[in-house]
């Protein structure tokens, strides 16, 4: 800067780093930063905030902490913006209870402080607490504006909370300022189809005067995730006829609803367009959702085929569906082979290795059973006590395998009791002998 004549005052430095932070270049910015507080100026509110911006977008958290002592010395930590900055840092960097305690230190708290606050929790799938502090903000006298619903819309989609979802949906309804943002509708189609509730998510989309890409993933991933392919087929159509260009999201979508719905013509002629029609370079998921289409069809040899010849490495989880395939249909020679190359990646996933038990027992290949409890051991994977995620009315709730912490746990124990006596009685469950086989597996 001194070779282009430009004066090295604090105004300066910043709008040099200010520049270097807006377009990208973050270790540029923390550089500059870095240079600026070693030739002596003192870093303002500004410059502060720069570097936050930075570390936060990088996720350098130490070098965050750094700065925040600095703010602190210096009494730039005075400044909401710089509070609100150092919100981002935490958050993104999935330091939640330290972006919550900068969060509680401002008294004058403004829409940016509960949006960086909110979007924070969401990020890393808080519904819960992101939905309490959203309705923490609704008793105070700031009003939510579209960048407070982007950021926690998402999250209730991805965990499929349909409470929280409706109770978004009555406030967003009741306001006509953000009628007009498809990103908020699109987020409430998926949390209604991701629940079950299709046809409420279904009535959502046509009421839309305008939709895109993602409109039609979500409607899409709903009618195949609950086995509605050919209406999700019909959609796609609709949307190519709409002129709105497939992208990779949406292929993955609609070649999963061919795969739970066991239309395989369909899945592998949409399939096979991807490069020669609409210009996408099929990627590991979509070989996987064809490997999966095949191996739910029974047609193992093509699942066997496409893993062999797609320009990708295996996946541990292309390897798993292979082999559940082989063993719902019986073939035991490619089941095998699937069996061998899962375990040569030595996956930290233990159902991956139950799995494998269950291929070897159903053949009675009691050695090779007994190998994969030795990887298993030696390895240090052990089977996690499963878990179930109940909508109990006022929240979710978790409830863990022999887990006698509930109040009614007598009365749980009692039913599920009573549920496994009748699922036995249809053979809807292991015998004794593989319960036994199984339960050494695992110990």
């Amino acid at each position: 800067m001194q070779a282009a004549g430009l004066e090295l005052n604090i105004i300066t430095w910043n709008t040099v780093a200010g520049g270097c932070l807006r377009t990208g270049n973050f270790k540029g910015a923390l550089q500059l930063i870095c240079q600026m507080r070693m030739s002596g100026h003192h870093l303002d509110p500004v410059a502060v905030i720069i570097g936050l911006g930075a570390c936060s977008h990088i996720c350098a958290l130490k070098l965050g902490k750094e700065i925040h002592g600095l703010a602190i010395r210096n009494s730039s930590i005075d400044y909401n913006n710089v509070k609100n900055a150092l919100i981002t840092l935490y958050c993104r960097c999935g330091d939640l209870m330290h972006a919550y305690v900068v969060f509680m230190l401002i008294e004058a708290k403004n829409i940016i402080s509960w949006n960086s606050i909110i979007s924070g929790f969401a990020q890393w799938d808080r519904s819960e607490e992101a939905t309490f502090l959203f309705r923490e903000l609704l008793l105070t006298d700031i009003e939510p504006n579209y960048v407070t619903l982007a950021g926690i819309l998402p999250v209730c989609a991805r965990v499929a909370n349909l409470q929280h979802g409706k109770q978004f949906h009555c406030y967003i309804a009741r306001r006509e300022e953000f009628q007009g943002y498809l990103l908020i509708w699109n987020a409430l189609i998926e949390i209604y189809a991701r629940s079950g509730k299709v046809s409420v998510a279904r009535r959502l989309f046509d009421s839309l005067d305008k939709r895109d890409a993602v409109t039609y993933t979500s409607m899409i991933a709903g009618y195949g995730m609950h086995g509605d392919g050919k209406i999700a087929v019909k959609l796609f159509e609709e949307m190519i006829k709409s002129q709105i260009k497939p992208d990779h999201l949406v292929m993955v979508a609609i070649l999963t609803a061919c795969s739970h719905s066991g239309l395989v013509a369909q899945g592998q002629l949409l399939f096979e367009r991807m490069l020669s029609i609409y210009g996408i370079t099929p990627n590991l998921e979509h070989f996987a959702c064809m490997v999966d289409l095949y191996g739910r069809a029974g047609l193992l040899k093509k699942a066997k085929e496409i893993i062999l010849r797609m320009p990708f490495k295996p996946t541990s989880e292309m390897w798993a569906t292979l082999l559940g395939a082989c063993r719902i249909h019986g073939n035991t020679d490619i089941g095998e082979w699937a069996a061998e190359k899962l375990l040569e990646m030595k996956p930290e996933n233990s159902g991956y290795y139950v799995l494998i038990a269950n291929m070897y027992a159903a053949a009675g290949c009691w050695s090779k059973l007994a190998r994969v409890r030795t990887v298993m051991r030696d390895l240090g994977v052990r089977k996690d006590p499963g878990c179930a995620w109940v909508d109990m009315g006022a929240g979710f709730s978790p409830f863990l395998v022999e887990d006698t912490s509930k109040g009614q746990t007598n009365e749980i124990y009692l039913l599920l009791g009573g549920l496994t006596k009748q699922m036995k009685s249809t053979d809807s469950v292991a015998s004794e002998a593989e319960e036994e086989i199984f339960l050494g597996l695992l110990s």
